[in-house]
């Protein structure tokens, strides 16, 4: 069945978000009003969804860091295997890109 793969990011950039990002609250009690989860903060800056198979690829965030600055997801790559598989890297606001796929991990992908 041919359909959209969301690669997305990889594992490491997912776990330097979470280290330097800056956390909101998401969810909170309605009866005590304790914090239930948070969430990194972020905001959906591009909608890439013409590059799914069916209008449906991803919106992509940008992302707050504790030191003031923004990374934002960008598509490093749309490679075709049974359907677009989007891969996605971060990229600083001066267009350095960080956590990028390596040809050797899209081809086993």
């Amino acid at each position: 069945m041919r359909c959209t793969q969301m690669i997305g990011l990889k594992a490491d950039a997912l776990d330097w978000l979470r280290s330097n990002c800056n956390w909101i609250v998401d969810r909170v009690c309605p009866h005590c009003g304790g914090v239930l989860s948070h969430k990194l903060q972020s905001t959906v800056y591009e909608d890439a969804s013409s590059l799914g198979m069916f209008d449906d690829g991803p919106e992509l965030s940008a992302y707050r860091l504790k030191n003031g600055q923004c990374v934002k997801e960008v598509v490093q790559c749309v490679p075709w295997s049974s359907g677009p598989m989007i891969f996605l890297c971060l990229e600083k606001e001066d267009g350095t890109r960080m956590f990028e796929w390596s040809d050797e991990e899209i081809e086993k992908s």
